[in-house]
């Protein structure tokens, strides 16, 4: 089995299957050069919900078919919620963030040794996580 050296988060995810523009050529050019990308369970969820918001949908396909090209199966891992990563979402005390799916997306990364690619400040500053930014800026 390959390396996996990265996860993304849920907005991390989205932007590079969907608005590909919107991540940093310095790191759309490193997450090509990684074989396998993981991700996390509760994406699935947050983008699910987020397409079904007042908002109206995000995406011209239907849900289940932008699954489908967003999850090509020989490029993204999909790292469900285990026993260890519950524990330790709120094991990473009262003050680490506030968004639930957020806790569990930074322990899965945490658990698994793996870095994780976002633009939320809040994750990008907390010394517990190794982090890539998903902007120029970070």
């Amino acid at each position: 089995m390959q390396a996996i050296n990265y996860l993304l988060d849920t907005n991390a995810w989205f932007r590079l299957f969907d608005r590909p523009e919107q991540i940093a050529p310095s790191t759309i050019s490193l997450l090509r050069t990684e074989n396998v990308l993981a991700l996390s369970s509760i994406s699935l969820i947050e983008v699910a919900q987020k397409n079904a918001s007042k908002r109206g949908p995000l995406f011209t396909l239907p849900i289940d078919r932008w699954f489908l090209a967003a999850l090509p199966s020989q490029r993204i891992k999909i790292f469900d919620i285990t026993p260890e990563i519950a524990a330790k979402t709120y094991d990473l005390g009262p003050d680490f963030h506030g968004d639930p799916a957020d806790r569990i997306i930074a322990a899965t990364a945490i658990i698994h040794n793996l870095v994780l690619v976002t633009s939320d400040e809040l994750l990008l500053s907390n010394p517990l996580i190794q982090t890539l930014a998903t902007n120029s800026s970070g």
